[in-house]
């Protein structure tokens, strides 16, 4: 989408218009109607609507950018730069708004992958836990003193250590991150130690 199609995204023909030409004079299932900035007249020809900006006394057909082109007497680029000021909006250059959706599309893949990893990190080590509680005759013996809710609750907060770490991984810069992975294999080397 180039600048010219994103504002008129963002505003609509009624804000643009009554903000130069303030109060119209008549409201009617057409539109807001008022005379012509353009000439003089007596009564109002120039109807604003969602479908347009249209001067009845000469026949003529406006957007927002072309309204503002004419009623500052400027070019189109400058239309939509006074559009820009007037109602404190910011579009950055076509290129630059291209490369930053790159960006985020690349964070977000980058971010999916992390996450499938982590997940399956996770799912690992899930059942690595649940096989070493079946055959370790400690955790036999603990697990027949409590609950299985107990048990359970034990798995749960396994799992928000990892998705606790899993937020720090994706919040942090690169080197960070090397350090968290590390830290992480460190805390799953002395859970195995435990064992």
């Amino acid at each position: 989408m180039n600048k010219f199609k994103e504002i008129k995204t963002m505003l609509t023909n009624k804000e643009v218009v009554t903000r130069y030409l303030g109060t119209p004079i008549k409201t009617t299932s057409t539109g807001i109607w008022y005379k012509s900035p353009f000439r003089s007249e007596r009564t109002a020809s120039f109807c604003v609507s969602s479908k347009g900006i249209h001067d009845f006394g000469d026949s003529t057909h406006y957007d927002i950018i072309s309204f503002i082109e004419k009623y500052f007497n400027t070019t189109p680029n400058r239309a939509l730069e006074i559009l820009c000021y007037d109602f404190n909006i910011s579009i950055g250059n076509e290129y630059e708004t291209k490369e930053i959706l790159a960006n985020i599309k690349r964070k977000r893949e980058e971010e999916q992958k992390a996450k499938e990893l982590v997940f399956k990190w996770y799912n690992e080590n899930l059942v690595d836990i649940c096989n070493k509680i079946q055959t370790n005759s400690k955790c036999i013996e603990v697990c027949k003193q409590f609950h299985n809710l107990e048990v359970l609750k034990y798995l749960y907060d396994e799992q928000s250590k990892l998705e606790y770490q899993f937020e720090l991984f994706t919040n942090t810069n690169e080197s960070d991150k090397i350090k968290l992975y590390l830290e992480a294999k460190k805390w799953q080397m002395m859970k195995e130690l435990k064992y």
